[in-house]
């Protein structure tokens, strides 16, 4: 109920707030111009300085003429808020835009750190993997497809880091850079496990 309250009191407040812009702008610019006909031009346009200048600024024969500045008035209102909405409209997005570059660039930078350190300590794990089974010994199955599912998770952080900021299909927000790294990993478990 106080949500609709508050639309109607919204809609009410725009209806005066674009009635007193139509009022404003048919009086205002019309004595603007009827002042600048009457007092620069030689021969005013059907006014005789002889007559009376309010009678003939507010007689019949002027009211199209307010109506249509008060028109002009209003559309300037509405090309003025569109104007507003769109310049905000592209702020958010470069706010947008520059949060996405800050945080692709921090995951360049956190995934060659752990690249380095995980992959060094999972080349570990490989070799010795490869050694045992150059040696005949036996080496359980859960190891070496954990050693391959970390290297393929490494690859698939690593492409999302350095190769997705850079394609025509890079992530417009975070949760996108999210959804992407989360199917990547588990895709790539998925497939080990199959």
């Amino acid at each position: 109920m106080g949500s609709r309250n508050k639309k109607t009191m919204d809609l009410v407040f725009e209806f005066f707030k674009a009635f007193a812009v139509f009022m404003l702008g048919s009086i205002v610019i019309h004595l603007l111009v009827m002042f600048i006909d009457y007092y620069l031009l030689f021969a005013p346009f059907g006014l005789k300085p002889q007559t009376d200048l309010k009678a003939n600024i507010f007689s019949a024969p002027m009211v199209p003429m307010m109506v249509a500045y008060g028109i002009l008035s209003l559309i300037i209102l509405l090309l003025w808020r569109r104007k507003e909405k769109a310049i905000l409209l592209a702020y958010e997005k470069e706010i947008q835009s520059e949060k996405i570059e800050t945080v692709f660039k921090s995951m360049q930078r956190l995934t060659g750190i752990l690249a380095e350190h995980i992959a060094s300590y999972n080349m570990e794990i490989m070799n010795w993997v490869e050694y045992r089974k150059r040696n005949g010994g036996k080496v359980s199955d859960k190891v070496e497809k954990s050693s391959e599912k970390i290297a393929q998770s490494l690859q698939s952080l690593s492409k999302i880091s350095f190769i997705y900021p850079y394609t025509e299909k890079r992530p417009d927000n975070l949760a996108d850079i999210e959804k992407i790294l989360q199917a990547k990993l588990y895709r790539t478990t998925e497939i080990q496990d199959g």
